[in-house]
């Protein structure tokens, strides 16, 4: 029998700091496989052999660099994003779980979505705030300097006319984006959340093995790593596949028939077996670094 429990809170250290380092180690793992591609493509192909060295030597200097970018940048996303789904919860409401036990039977649409789609707005609103701005600066001072360098130069004269377009485009970055985010995000999860529900009774859900921890909240000790990447691959795959459809039937119509079903089912193959293997490997990487750590901790209620 499913006893629907409310994410009330999340304690923001320990998701930081679990989320972060998850992120510096699939960082580091796309690191060695874009190195391994290289060298191969150089060792097989010698035609872009001094190409390919180049690019490889690159690639040992991602092995650092990009982990070291994953997790920074993590830490500053994770951090936000816990904090404002903490605000938000008085106000909307948490995400709520359907739980069977340790598994994640249902996940109740509304709430879901509400709450992604906000929590991906005011995130964007505030990316927005800082962008926007600098962007609006550059374009004007742009126009700025194109017009007063068209009397010098008459071919500049039409870039003198962009003043004020800087400023125009920083109110639509500020207030049209978010508007955008919340809409595409809003629809996205009420998607995933109804085929969950779909399909969770059948191939099973994600599974959650918790242990109480201090004030109440409880900590995530393992995360089994099959049924969390099978359900969600599939979810997210059919997803990707309906919102593929549109430019399947272009391709359709320009490059043929067997082309178009060929992206299809070729987009549709690889986006299976990819987000299997990293949901499995996030999974996997988590129930790792729990002992040594933490895990992610969350009040239900």
């Amino acid at each position: 029998m499913e006893d629907i429990k409310e994410i009330t809170s999340v304690r923001i250290v320990p998701y930081t700091l679990m989320s972060s380092s998850i992120s510096a180690v699939l960082g580091l793992l796309y690191a060695i496989i874009i190195l391994i591609v290289f060298g191969l493509v150089a060792l097989f192909v010698p035609e872009v052999n001094q190409v390919m060295g180049l690019l490889a030597s690159l690639g040992v200097a991602l092995i650092i660099a990009l982990p070291v970018a994953t997790f920074f940048f993590s830490i500053l996303s994770s951090f936000v994003m816990a904090l404002i789904y903490n605000l938000l919860v008085p106000r909307i409401g948490g995400i709520k779980l359907g739980m069977d036990g340790k598994e994640v039977k249902s996940i109740p649409v509304v709430p879901v979505s509400l709450m992604l789609s906000l929590l991906y707005t005011v995130l964007t609103f505030i990316v927005m705030l800082v962008v926007a701005p600098i962007l609006a600066v550059l374009l004007e001072g742009a126009a700025l300097a194109a017009s007063t360098a068209t009397v010098a130069i008459p071919e500049l004269s039409g870039m003198g006319d962009a003043s004020g377009v800087g400023i125009i485009l920083a109110i639509i970055m500020i207030i049209g984006v978010p508007i955008v985010v919340f809409i595409t995000t809003f629809i996205y999860a009420v998607v995933v959340a109804f085929l969950y529900n779909l399909l969770a009774p059948r191939i099973g859900g994600v599974r959650l093995k918790m242990k109480l921890a201090i004030h109440g909240f409880c900590e995530i000790k393992k995360i089994p790593p099959v049924p969390l990447a099978l359900i969600l691959a599939v979810v997210l795959t059919l997803v990707n596949f309906i919102f593929s459809l549109p430019t399947a039937a272009v391709n359709m119509a320009s490059e043929g028939v067997v082309y178009g079903l060929g992206y299809l089912v070729g987009n549709t193959v690889g986006y299976l077996f990819v987000s299997f293997i990293i949901y499995a490997l996030t999974a996997i990487i988590y129930n790792y670094l729990r002992p040594m750590i933490g895990g992610v901790e969350i009040k239900l209620e």
